[in-house]
């Protein structure tokens, strides 16, 4: 994953101070999950992650966040205690006040994540 955030640095896709807090970040859901880290959901949501940091820095975060009934069904999965504990030590490490319809979306990729860690087990 460290690669892959180099090379999006270097495409100037994101920025260096993402790369680095998501790289950071990618340790600890490894560590957390027992993820391995060529899944596809756990690429998908550290690349969202370090995209989402540099919206947010540069004042510019998504207006809409997800869907209030969608995002209401993911508030009521049995594990979204797990998702919501371990998205607030990301937005830690991310160090940045993260608004309601970007943490939408971060919950909702958490989740996938989890579930996508689970069919692999």
């Amino acid at each position: 994953m460290k690669e892959r955030l180099q090379l999006l640095q270097e495409a100037a896709v994101i920025s260096a101070e993402s790369a680095n807090r998501c790289h950071k970040i990618s340790e600890l859901i490894e560590t957390r999950l027992k993820v391995d880290t060529e899944n596809e959901q756990f690429q998908m949501l550290i690349i969202h992650l370090a995209r989402a940091f540099d919206r947010i820095n540069d004042g510019v975060p998504i207006d809409h966040g997800m869907d209030d009934e969608m995002f209401a069904e993911i508030m009521m999965d049995p594990i979204f205690p797990q998702v919501d504990i371990l998205n607030r030590e990301i937005i830690r490490v991310m160090n940045v006040v993260v608004p309601k319809a970007e943490n939408s979306f971060f919950l909702s990729n958490i989740l996938s994540l989890y579930y996508s860690v689970s069919e692999e087990a």
